[in-house]
């Protein structure tokens, strides 16, 4: 089992959009790619996690000004 754990992991790349916006620069958009290694977690699973870290993460809360982010998740095989 402790050799399972080691190969999960899950990585999260953000991409940063920034625009001027009266005059400062602002955050205009987020693209987050997330990919992870999950033992006894299916394809369908992942994604329903991963939606709702993106909603409920303090991150995620902190940045809800931002006018889109968005979210490609996937399961590793």
């Amino acid at each position: 089992m402790a050799d399972a754990r080691a190969r999960e992991s899950i990585e999260t790349d953000a991409a940063v959009t920034l625009r001027p916006v009266d005059g400062a620069p602002t955050i205009i958009k987020i693209e987050l790619t997330t990919q992870g290694r999950v033992a006894g977690v299916d394809e369908k699973q992942f994604q329903e996690y991963a939606e709702q870290a993106k909603a409920n993460c303090p991150v995620s809360r902190a940045l809800a000004g931002v006018p889109e982010v968005t979210l490609q998740a996937s399961l590793a095989r």
